[in-house]
């Protein structure tokens, strides 16, 4: 199976949400230069560095982990499988978005139903 290097998968997901290594640099808390090295492969990317750029790009370790893999659709079953080798506080903060989306979905899926039903804003 190919996969991509853990830099090539953020480099892929900065050009794909369209931050140029500046911005993104600026996101992460970095100087444009050491982001530029780090995706250059001029220097080894460290643990906080790494988490900066994560939580820059708003993504999380399974998006970088599913991007190596070349994994563009994913399913519950997916999701379920993956969750398993996360550590604890992973594992809960990806429960809370999940809920998070399902509430979100929850309350404009009831406000359809009113605006249908003639309730208005009920």
């Amino acid at each position: 199976m190919a996969y991509n290097s853990l830099m090539d998968a953020l480099k892929l997901r900065r050009q794909q949400m369209e931050l140029s290594q500046a911005e993104l640099a600026d996101l992460a808390g970095m100087s444009a230069k050491t982001y530029g090295r780090l995706e250059r492969g001029e220097v080894e990317m460290k643990m906080s560095q790494y988490r900066a750029i994560v939580d820059g790009l708003g993504i999380t370790d399974l998006d970088v982990s599913l991007d190596m893999l070349n994994v563009r659709e994913t399913t519950a079953w997916d999701v379920a499988a993956a969750a398993r080798v996360l550590l604890p506080a992973t594992r809960q903060r990806m429960v809370e978005a999940i809920m998070s989306e399902w509430r979100r979905t929850e309350k404009y899926l009831h406000a359809e139903l009113n605006i249908k039903k003639g309730n208005g804003n009920k």
